[in-house]
Parts: structure tokens; sequence; C-alpha cells
């Protein structure tokens, strides 16, 4: 079941701190003031001239082109302005900038450090020797410098915002969110820090740490629909489906258009097997934003669970049509015609998703089941031998490729087949049964019951799938003192 979630976080990028630039310190600017200024710089190149330009001009002029990816005029206009202003650090910082884009690092660094020891209060040299060692994939020495500039900076929850990327690259999750709840203290009104420290708690597993958080959250901002959406998540998550759609129903009463969140209040009504109210919330979602084939998806499996394969199958094809390369569909379609008995309409249906989807070995274990029901058996081995060779842990298409080559070639083989599958598998009673069952079969009964002996140690409850195969050990006496011994044990 997919849940409509918060966005996975992004790597800081190097060139954000020109972006950063042109959007803070040059407001009084509008772009064609901008592209005036570009254009009467150029003019001083084609016409042989020399004019002028401020401090603030010049800024706007580099990065301007720094931004429109005209690096040799970027830097063109850094070579201007330190001609014209020789004793502004603001063009050495920017000079340091270019020379960490073109990857000469060192010489970057070599020139900040200089500026550093004339104006050791800057706060835009450490963070550019920030990035720069990020760049470099010195992440401990890129967390240094920005810690170096917290003293100085007038964006503390930026700088930290930072801090917490770097970590993110160190794979340190903890800290990450640690420096991401530092800047959402001073801007607790910003969506993109909640939903980053969102992401970072669904990373690492931590449901209950997000959940003590984003109520904490919410006593100061009882407003924030992000907070309660994201609430709702985790207690989804947690299985907790009540609390997940109590919080989901404060996400629209701060704002009824949200379809997201009737889109999870249903998937959290599909966790409590209410079908019917899941799909009044799933059609909810249309008043607010247009159909999408996962919705008419999971509408038509709530139908499924109902029983109801004719309305299932309506909202499959309705899913279809919006998205005709959606392969999930295509399989679910074929999962309803097995149950209507039409196998062989089933198998297109499977075929086309294998198609769309040809690493999908689920597709490809549906399709085989069925190949195998019809004693299809080398279509049936071909896909199982598929399978386990891409995904040697898929249990199950281990016993149904064992299961071909014992109707094709005999015991012998099929034991070769388990064995190969145990040398990946080694804690897999079915397994383990399933060797013992072929053992019996072949002969081998003492190497047969040492196996089910093992094997009702690992698991003594999947017996049944032996007995299954091999209902006649009801009547060995050997086999029912062992489940005498084990049924005791449990």
């Amino acid at each position: 079941m997919s849940f409509i979630t918060c966005p996975n976080s992004s790597i800081y990028i190097f060139t954000a701190i020109f972006n950063r630039y042109m959007d803070e310190e040059f407001d009084w600017l509008d772009s064609k003031e901008v592209k005036s200024l570009a254009k009467r710089f150029e003019s001083m190149f084609k016409e042989g001239v020399q004019y002028f330009f401020d401090v603030d001009e010049f800024e706007a002029i580099i990065d301007y082109y720094f931004e429109k990816g005209f690096i040799e005029l970027s830097e063109k206009a850094v070579e201007k302005a330190l001609m014209q202003h020789p004793g502004y650090s603001v063009f050495r910082i920017r000079e340091a900038r270019l020379l960490a884009y073109r990857r000469k690092f060192y010489e970057a660094l070599e020139l900040l450090n200089i500026v550093e020891m004339l104006e050791p209060t800057n706060v835009d040299i450490y963070l550019s020797k920030g990035e720069i060692y990020s760049q470099m994939n010195k992440h401990e020495m890129a967390i240094e410098e920005y810690k170096k500039s917290l003293p100085y900076t007038e964006a503390p929850e930026d700088v930290y915002t930072s801090i917490a990327y770097e970590y993110e690259n160190l794979n340190n999750y903890a800290l990450t969110i640690k420096y991401l709840k530092k800047a959402l203290a001073i801007t607790p009104e910003s969506d993109d820090l909640i939903q980053e420290i969102a992401f970072f708690f669904e990373i690492t597993s931590r449901e209950e740490e997000a959940v003590e958080f984003f109520n904490k959250l919410l006593d100061d901002n009882p407003y924030s629909k992000l907070a309660w959406f994201n609430l709702g998540i985790f207690y989804n998550t947690l299985e907790l489906y009540e609390k997940a759609i109590e919080s989901y129903e404060f996400v629209l009463a701060i704002d009824e258009s949200y379809a997201a969140a009737y889109f999870n209040i249903a998937n959290s009504y599909t966790g409590l097997k209410h079908y019917r109210t899941a799909i009044k919330h799933y059609e909810e979602t249309f008043k607010y934003e247009e159909p999408e084939a996962l919705t008419y998806q999971y509408i038509g499996e709530s139908y499924e669970h109902l029983g109801d394969l004719k309305k299932a199958l309506l909202y499959y094809n309705k899913a279809i049509h919006l998205d005709d390369k959606f392969a999930d569909v295509w399989a679910a379609i074929g999962k309803v015609f097995i149950q209507q008995n039409m196998d062989k309409t089933a198998i297109r249906y499977f075929e086309k998703a294998i198609r769309l989807q040809p690493s999908n070995n689920d597709y490809k274990f549906e399709l085989g089941v069925i190949h195998l029901k019809h004693n299809n058996l080398d279509k049936a081995e071909d896909l199982f031998e598929m399978i386990v060779k891409d995904e040697p842990g898929f249990g199950d298409a281990w016993i149904n490729f064992s299961l071909c080559k014992s109707l094709n070639d005999g015991y012998d083989r099929a034991i070769d087949v388990i064995e190969q599958g145990l040398e990946y598998n080694k804690n897999n009673a079915s397994l383990w049964y399933r060797l013992a069952g072929y053992l019996y079969k072949s002969g081998k009964v003492q190497q047969a019951f040492y196996y089910i002996e093992s094997a009702m140690k690992l698991d003594f409850d999947l017996h049944s799938e032996l007995t299954d195969f091999m209902p006649e050990l009801f009547q060995e006496s050997r086999f029912t003192e062992l489940l005498g011994i084990y049924s005791s044990q449990q």
C-alpha cells in the first residue's frame, strides 16, 4: 500500500550560494536592470570602452552570469571588479567560488584562507569553505567551517540546514535530524524543514520518535497542516489507524481541499478493513484533483476485498485508461481473472505486466503458478528458474522450480535444486521440509527424517507444508512421534 509521503531529501548544491545572493542581496534589481547591466558590461569588450560599475552592480553581474551558466563571463566580471574595487573581499570570495566550480579546490581554499586572515568575521568565507569541502567530500571539514560561521551569520537556520546535509552525506542521520530540528526551531513555519525531518525519520524507521516530535511541534504550532499530515503518516506506519485518521482529519479542518489527506485517510481505513469507507474517501480526492491511476487501482483493490470483482475490474480498467503502462494494474486484473477461473485470459495480463516491468519477479511467479497448474511445465520451469537466478532469496520460487524439476526429470534433480536454494536460504524451514519430502519419495527415508526433524526445530508450524505435499506421512509412526515431541515444545 502506497502513501503520499514527504519528498526525498536533496543534497546541497554548490551553486545554491549564488542563487541565494541573487534572491537576497539584489531584490532591488529586476531582471531587466540586471540584463541592462550585463549588456553594458559586455559592450566594454565589444567596443573597447571602459565603464565604471559600483560594488553592488558588479556583484549582480557576476551572479547573473553564473546563474545563467556563462562562467567565462562571470570570471571576466570578477577580474574587472577586482581592478575597479581591489579592496573588496566580496570579489575574492566570488573568485574562490569560481575556482571551485572549475574544481580548483586547493587554489580556492588558499585564496579564502588569505581573505579569512584579513576579515575573520566575514560569514561568507566560512560558508564558501564549507561548500568547497563538501564538494571535495571532506564532510567533517565542511561541518567545521559551517560551525565557524554561526557566531557571525544572520541566518543560522540556513547554516544548520547545511550542517544537516553534511551529516546526511556521512550517513549520520541522527545528527542530520538534530540539526534540521535546530533550523526548524528558528523557522517553525518552514514546510520544507518539516518535510525533510519527516523524510529522515521515515528512512531510519524512527516512527515512535517521529510521533513524539510531531506531537510536540503541534503543541506549539497547532495549525501546521504538514505536521498533522506527517503525524498521520507515522501513526499509520505504526498501524495506529484510528489515530492516523484523526490526524488527517485535522489536516482537512485546516484545509478541506488537501486531496492527499483524503487519499491517506482512505489507506488508513483500508488498514482497518473498512473498504467501503475507504472507497468513499478515495473518491473524495476527485473533487480536488484530477483522477490518478493509482487512486483507481486502490478503489479496485477495495472492491476486490469486498468480493465485487465486476467493480474491481471496472476501476482497474479506469486506471489503465489513464496509464496503460501501469504494470501493477495489469497484474491485478490477471489476479481477478484467476479468481474467475479464466486462467488463459489471466496469462495475457501477466505477460503484459512482465513486458512493462521485466524485473518484477512477483509477476513471473504468478504466471509460473498458472503454467504449473495447467501442466505447462517447461514454461513454468523457465519462469521459476529466472526468478531464483535473479533473486536467490525467493524461497517459494525455489520450491516451485524444484517441483517442475521433479515432474520433468525426477526427484534427484529436484533435490539438486532444493540444495542449491538452501545455499542461499539456510534458515528457510520450507526448503528443508521440501528436501525431506523429495528424499522420502526417492527412498532415502533415514535422511528424510533427519531433515524433517531439522525443519521442525527451525519452524514447527510449517510442517503442514510437508503434510500437504505428502499426506501419507501421517501413516508413519516415526513422523507422528516427532509431531508429538515438537508440538509439546510450542
